[in-house]
């Protein structure tokens, strides 16, 4: 039987492994549940980071974004790309920034031609099946009770809701007349962020209401094909009890997700929930409750900017998390970042390259090899299998639709272990190493 072994280590990323040929005591086996199917994998299309890729030579710039959507190498799928500004635009601006323009007169992309537009164009020759989704981080400011891009709410009237619901869903049609379709609204990044960066803050009745009174029956009208998603949810950050640094109760699952959700008539307009941060602590309740919906993982968390082994190990327990509950896919943050990695509110984040903006270098970083070890062997319409064994905790099992099997494994241990893996005639072993990812095809 043929194994296709890789193995990435904090300074040996993306390298051919060993097979052994003696079993291991401690096995990991399937137990014959197939779990959701995988849509794909994916990051966010951000001015900073198109801005950073222009500093480079044209072939250097080709061979990131050859790297980044090549089926043959990452074959990333999914983008991201924010409705107006977010806190990785050069500056903050929405789509019509015209007081009381209700009618919206003077809405325009003009700026998104200049940046977020020929980055996923770029993508697009390479991926012909690129998948994207859209998300505001903050209303235009003549819509929210301060007229600031950070902090504050949207003015819950009748005429700013409804014309807000025909702002998401003109975004979604001037970005078809430029031929990138659409095909996820997820109507608030971060609603429980009332944050210095652009954000917008959303109670559950809120959001079910604008779901089913202006944002559903918008979209039902104009016959989009977009489909509403409740996202990207990023709390309870802590969820714990009630108490001295505890969330918000109105940020927990009973006040936000159950209460959009419960409503028949705004879950009627839902196609699926996406989930970030925070909103870890409450997606198994939210699958558990509604498993006929979708899911994703729509912001992997961004560290500091130091882009270290240690971030990436702690990614892959989020990507185990995340696909052991249920998201159908996983969705970096920022694709490309100066090597400061600064946003404009000031915070140093990782990415998956950086670009040395004076000398033109390219690094790749170790997030990057760890997307690549799910990404470039994953396809889409896998399936997550349930499996069993000591070793469950620490891997996760995908059947592509050619019933090839995918086997990622990581360990955060100090000592090195044998992995052994048992599926009827299907068998093999391998040493797991300290601190190392390994990514395993049959």
């Amino acid at each position: 039987m043929k194994v296709i072994h890789m193995v990435s280590t904090e300074n040996n990323c993306w390298q051919a492994g060993t097979i052994m040929e003696e079993a291991g005591k401690d096995t990991l086996s399937l137990t014959g549940k197939k779990n959701q199917s995988i849509t794909g994998f994916g990051g966010c299309f951000n001015e900073i980071g198109w801005e950073a890729l222009k500093k480079v030579s044209k072939a250097e710039q080709k061979t990131v974004l050859d790297e980044f959507f090549l089926e043959e190498n990452s074959g990333f799928r999914i983008g991201r790309v924010p409705v107006g500004a977010n806190d990785f635009s050069l500056k903050w601006y929405s789509c019509d920034e015209t007081e009381e323009d209700y009618e919206l007169e003077h809405f325009t992309i003009e700026r998104d031609k200049q940046y977020t537009i020929p980055f996923i164009k770029e993508a697009a020759k390479r991926q012909p099946e690129l998948m994207m989704f859209a998300s505001p981080w903050s209303p235009p400011t003549w819509m929210k009770t301060k007229k600031v891009y950070n902090y504050g709410t949207l003015r819950m009237e009748d005429k700013v809701l409804m014309s807000y619901a025909n702002y998401l869903v003109k975004f979604v049609t001037e970005y078809k007349k430029e031929g990138i379709e659409i095909r996820q609204l997820h109507i608030q990044n971060e609603p429980m962020a009332d944050q210095k960066f652009p954000s917008c803050l959303w109670t559950g009745e809120q959001m079910r209401d604008f779901i089913k009174d202006y944002l559903g029956p918008v979209v039902e009208q104009t016959s989009q094909e977009t489909e509403i998603w409740v996202g990207t949810i990023n709390g309870p950050f802590i969820d714990f009890m009630m108490g001295p640094g505890s969330a918000p109760f109105s940020e927990y699952y009973d006040q936000f997700e159950n209460t959009i959700l419960w409503d028949e008539e705004a879950r009627k307009y839902i196609t699926g929930l996406g989930f970030q941060w925070g909103g870890k602590h409450s997606i198994d309740q939210t699958v558990l409750s509604y498993p006929e919906l979708r899911y994703m993982m729509t912001e992997s968390e961004c560290g500091n900017g130091e882009n270290s082994w240690e971030h990436a190990e702690y990614i892959f327990r989020q990507m185990w998390h995340y696909f052991r509950h249920g998201v159908e896919s996983y969705i970096y943050w920022n694709l490309v970042l100066p090597e400061d990695g600064i946003s404009t509110w000031g915070w140093r984040q990782n990415s998956l390259v950086t670009v040395n903006e004076t000398t033109g270098k390219i690094t790749y970083q170790p997030e990057f090899y760890l997307m690549k070890h799910f990404s470039h062997y994953i396809k889409k319409g896998a399936r997550v299998l349930e499996t069993k064994g000591r070793w469950a905790s620490n891997s996760i099992v995908f059947e592509n639709t050619d019933g090839g099997l995918v086997i990622i494994v990581g360990s955060n241990m100090n000592q090195t272990r044998t992995f052994c893996f048992q599926d009827g005639e299907r068998s093999f072993s391998a040493a797991i190493e300290p601190h190392s990812i390994h990514t395993f095809v049959i």
